[in-house]
């Protein structure tokens, strides 16, 4: 049927568990208010009569006693203070008409806790006070006295059930009745979140505001860093065929033998910035290896549109080519390209590619001898950034209408992944492992 045709009894169930809501005999008359219908039911599908201070419920002997439970336990407690609270003063200006305190004042802290003490006006000695407020006496007032019989039910149902029957500390503190087994146990609803915006330590700029309806999870502003800084990639570069050099793995990068990779630095924003890249001569850790960046200083074009690019000349278009990062790059060989010190392998509308040099140390040891991915050789780069960028009224405080530039800088730490490290043995049953 349509869900126009929908009717009920429904039903909760949890597709992880298998479990549902007949396993305590509840069902419920329509999808929508769930919360409202499950505090009117208890375990069996029963429906659990208003609170009050006068229910009755048979006992085994069929006579009628006071109902313990919790919601008329809290009702009788409730109304028997309200008529100690009355009677014991009840011209009290501070008493709200619904004849309770508003606790959250100070003065009505004070003023109740006059009552136990006999003292009132702030510790001053009143002749008018009436005798102190007494506590509940009995079951209609609200006073539960501990039955051991229901300890020993208790440990009767975990000899039968056994331990996994129990429900666990995690469970019992998300429920707002006691319950000792997992058959206890009530469906609790979900607790709403807290939606906050954050702002820019330094310049107090929004960068994360999310939408105020509970129902979407949706951002009117999101700036992610990594929306801001260049992306990195990293791809060998292949010695040529006519060089009858084996290629380069990166599952078995060679050894004592320099290696060359392309690092291409793809531009977000749209401004133009000037790279300057840094790495230590020798890698951090027990095995030290050899990084050279042969062009550390370099200019990446910023990311203009499309229609931008057509327009330009045709120098810049031909320089405005698209970055390919699956390609296989040559190097050497009869006419070939050779990478140079000082000089930018490729570049692109957005894109800039430099070559690294590596020559990776020998690792004499055993596999049971290394640590976790100890044989991967990891690049740690400094990257510096600098471009020109224009201010905005909102920015720096400049008159509507009037635009300036400023300098910015962004410096931070990258760690570019490689591959793995081969072992030198191969590389001397193929001649290639002399060392230089």
């Amino acid at each position: 049927p349509s869900v126009g045709t929908l009717q009920g009894p429904y039903i909760l169930s949890c597709g992880y568990c298998n479990w549902t809501s007949l396993n305590l005999g509840w069902q419920f008359e329509k999808p929508t208010g769930i919360h409202s219908q499950i505090a009117k039911l208890s375990i069996g599908d029963q429906p659990k009569p208003p609170p009050s201070a006068n229910t009755l419920e048979p006992d085994e002997d069929g006579n009628n006693v006071p109902d313990t439970g919790p919601d008329t336990t809290f009702t009788s407690l409730k109304s028997f203070y309200k008529s100690q609270l009355f009677s014991t003063n009840s011209a009290d200006p501070l008493m709200t008409p619904s004849g309770g305190y508003n606790y959250s004042s100070p003065s009505s802290l004070a003023r109740i806790m006059s009552l136990y003490t006999g003292r009132g006006n702030y510790g001053k000695k009143d002749p008018s006070t009436l005798k102190p407020m007494r506590e509940s006496a009995d079951a209609s007032e609200g006073l539960c006295i501990l039955n051991p019989a229901f300890d020993q039910e208790a440990v009767e149902k975990m000899q039968k059930q056994g331990w996994t029957s129990t429900a666990s500390i995690a469970q019992q503190a998300r429920q707002c009745y006691p319950s000792r087994f997992i058959d206890e146990l009530r469906p609790t609803q979900t607790l709403l979140r807290t939606k906050r915006s954050k702002r820019c330590r330094m310049c107090r700029h929004i960068l994360v505001k999310p939408e105020s309806k509970v129902q979407s999870t949706r951002f009117k502003i999101k700036l992610v860093a990594l929306n801001y800084i260049p992306t990195i990639s990293l791809k060998p570069l292949q010695p040529s065929p006519s060089t009858q050099l084996p290629i380069v793995d990166l599952n078995a990068l060679p050894v004592l033998r320099p290696s060359q990779y392309l690092l291409t630095l793809k531009n977000p924003l749209f401004d133009p910035v000037k790279v300057t890249l840094a790495t230590p001569a020798l890698t951090p850790g027990r095995f030290h290896h050899k990084i050279t960046i042969l062009c550390p200083e370099f200019d990446v074009g910023s990311n203009i549109d499309q229609w931008d690019e057509a327009l330009s000349s045709n120098k810049e278009r031909r320089l405005s080519k698209h970055l390919s990062l699956t390609k296989t790059e040559y190097a050497g060989g009869d006419g070939g390209k050779v990478a140079e010190a000082g000089k930018v392998w490729e570049k692109g509308r957005n894109w800039t590619t430099v070559v690294v040099e590596v020559v990776c140390a020998n690792i004499d040891k055993d596999e049971t001898d290394l640590e976790e991915d100890e044989d991967v050789l990891e690049i740690p780069v400094f990257v510096r950034m600098a471009w020109e960028a224009e201010v905005n009224a909102d920015d720096g405080g400049v008159g509507k209408g009037d635009e300036r530039r400023e300098k910015r800088e962004l410096t931070y730490w990258i760690v570019v992944g490689v591959g793995r490290i081969g072992r030198l043995e191969g590389l001397v049953q193929a001649g290639l492992g002399k060392s230089p």
